[in-house]
């Protein structure tokens, strides 16, 4: 049964209180003002007084844990209804990303090629929902991301507490699950969906997989790699993304920036101006001069971002827009400003754990020699492109699996050449 967005279910009030107070004031306005031409209040204002109450607590700039009582307390003490507590949820997936961790499974046909499909999402809910409400009591939010090209579901299961109740209790009387997240990119054999592997997750990813199948059979395979925790790197390397497969030394191609344009200064092309170097054979202190690190400084740049600007301008960029979304109370923040925010060193994708075994013949038939490397951090790339910068590693020296370009994967290295860790794994049946 597929329970309707009026539905009032048992809530941990704490627990939602803290989901409230996380959103930024100016979200939690644009709830209330959108759930009173909804839902009636408990107090009686309009939508139009309610509207004009929000527009006065934004300009007062009250905190934001005192609106979120004020929402469960004065405007719907009954508890919030599964569309209002769908909302909270999908609002703290794009405001508070950090929070979610996600994975992703390919979907491959038949003949074990990667299957590539396009989905029309009023029809892919509504089948959706047709196949798991045959087991379980489910509510299903469907939503486009504001600024990724990926559609979202949120799925909620829910079960009763032991025994059977009367359908008038039934709403106080219902177990619900956590709920499980599904991101469908644009045109892609790649499915981004919640890290969870209990029975409930398996369900509602075999369901999606039915869904999506249709009348041609698929088979999704789960990648076993780490969970990542951003959903917008998870989109970089498995969206539609021309960063995808051209990452570390190799993202100039995605940005189409490694080649001057035809309408630029060709003056300025390489070919014809050509490119300083650092001569270490003409004496003193060549490599200490200001000149030389600043050249020194570009290679290292080139070598784990792609280019002499980096991903700097690109990331701010990026962290403007997400204010700009959240429409910021203070004054907009200048794209200067926002880049003295965003280090320098950090990676377009953040890797946060990855391994490598790096093997190599020795000569004359002598066996063989291999050296593991385990990383973890925040940003693994990033913080070797530091080292680079400090004088830790030697730029010259630093292969390119080791500069990030092939992003979030592990991999033995043989004689030099790097081949991706694989895991033999069934797919869903």
């Amino acid at each position: 049964m597929d329970l309707s967005d009026d539905f009032l279910v048992k809530q941990d009030r704490k627990a939602l209180l803290k989901k409230l107070a996380r959103l930024p004031l100016t979200v939690l306005c644009h709830l209330v003002v959108h759930w009173g031409t909804k839902y009636e209040t408990a107090n009686g204002i309009g939508p139009e007084a309610l509207a004009n109450k929000m527009h006065i607590l934004l300009k007062k700039r009250v905190s934001r844990k005192d609106l979120a009582i004020t929402i469960l307390l004065k405007y719907w003490p009954q508890g919030l209804v599964l569309y209002q507590l769908a909302q909270v949820d999908s609002y703290n997936l794009i405001y508070k990303p950090n929070s979610y961790f996600w994975k992703f499974s390919t979907a491959y046909n038949p003949k074990g090629e990667r299957q590539v499909f396009n989905l029309d999402p009023e029809k892919f809910v509504n089948n959706l929902k047709n196949d798991i409400q045959k087991l379980y009591l489910s509510h299903i939010y469907i939503f486009k991301h504001p600024h990724l090209p990926l559609i979202i579901c949120r799925i909620q299961l829910f079960e009763p507490n032991g025994a059977v109740y009367p359908q008038h209790d039934a709403s106080r009387e219902l177990i619900s699950r956590s709920p499980y997240y599904v991101a469908l990119p644009l045109n892609s054999p790649y499915v981004i969906h919640s890290p969870d592997n209990d029975s409930y997750a398996k369900l509602i990813l075999q369901s999606v997989q039915k869904t999506i199948a249709e009348r041609d059979p698929i088979t999704f395979h789960t990648d076993d790699a780490a969970p990542v925790r951003s959903l917008e790197v998870m989109n970089i390397v498995r969206g539609v993304s021309r960063f995808s497969h051209s990452l570390g030394p190799w993202s100039g191609y995605a940005d189409a920036n490694f080649e001057i344009s035809p309408f630029g200064n060709t003056k300025d092309h390489i070919s014809i101006k050509g490119k300083r170097v650092i001569d270490k054979d003409m004496g003193g202190d060549v490599e200490g001069s200001p000149e030389a690190k600043k050249l020194r400084s570009e290679d290292i740049m080139v070598r784990f971002k792609g280019s002499k600007e980096g991903v700097r301008a690109r990331k701010a960029y990026e962290s403007q827009r997400f204010n700009a979304r959240i429409h910021h109370l203070h004054k907009d923040v200048s794209k200067i400003e926002a880049e003295e925010v965003v280090c320098k060193y950090s990676s377009l994708v953040p890797v946060e754990k990855v391994n490598f075994i790096d093997k190599k013949d020795l000569a004359n038939a002598e066996g063989q020699i291999s050296l593991k490397f385990n990383f973890r951090g925040h940003d693994v790339f990033g913080g070797l492109h530091e080292l680079c910068e400090k004088g830790s590693i030697d730029i010259d020296k630093v292969p390119g699996w080791l500069a990030g370009e092939n992003g979030l994967d592990s991999g033995i290295i043989l004689n030099g050449e790097f081949l991706k860790e694989e895991k033999k794994k069934g797919g869903l049946l």
